[in-house]
């Protein structure tokens, strides 16, 4: 019986969580003003003015985001002259120093955003449910997909970097 019931449990926040992931969007993307790593004020406006945004919401302790550094800074390489921006968005609330030093000594070549407590916000209005979570930001500001998927945003690249809305 208890087996039914967290198997019942399972399924129900599964489903909730369901619509939050994996899913092409086409909604307005919450603004925001973030510090980069050197204390810079960066705006969602400002990056979406130059293209498309792939933001990471990741933690320096999570190793699936790990294991997606040397992708993300080969997605930046790829198609940053096509107006890619990758940009990570710390949520663990480490301090902007151990932020970079982790980058540092992790190789990251995209850009950084670290502010322990407005970090927190931007990620609850983006309704993260964990690290890593990809979201796609088209060039007019509107969210083009939502989850944990790297293939899936790999596979939207090309059609929102020539305008398009990508894969529905």
């Amino acid at each position: 019986m208890r087996t039914r019931i967290a198997i019942l449990c399972i399924l129900v926040l599964g489903l909730a969580l369901w619509p939050l992931t994996d899913r092409a969007l086409a909604a307005p993307a919450p603004p925001f003003e973030l510090p980069d790593l050197e204390g810079r004020a960066t705006r969602l406006t400002t990056l979406t003015a130059g293209g498309t945004v792939l933001l990471i919401f990741w933690t320096t302790e999570c190793v699936y985001c790990y294991a997606h550094i040397r992708d993300l800074n080969a997605l930046q390489e790829r198609y940053g002259e096509r107006g890619l921006q990758v940009v990570g968005i710390n949520i663990g609330g480490e301090p902007r120093q151990e932020v970079a030093l982790y980058a540092q000594e992790n190789g990251v070549r995209y850009r950084l955003l670290a502010d322990p407590a407005a970090n927190l916000d931007v990620a609850e209005a983006y309704r993260v449910p964990g690290t890593p979570t990809f979201v796609l930001v088209d060039r007019q500001g509107e969210l083009r997909y939502r989850g944990h998927r790297l293939a899936e945003v790999e596979a939207r690249l090309p059609a929102l970097l020539e305008g398009g809305g990508g894969v529905p």
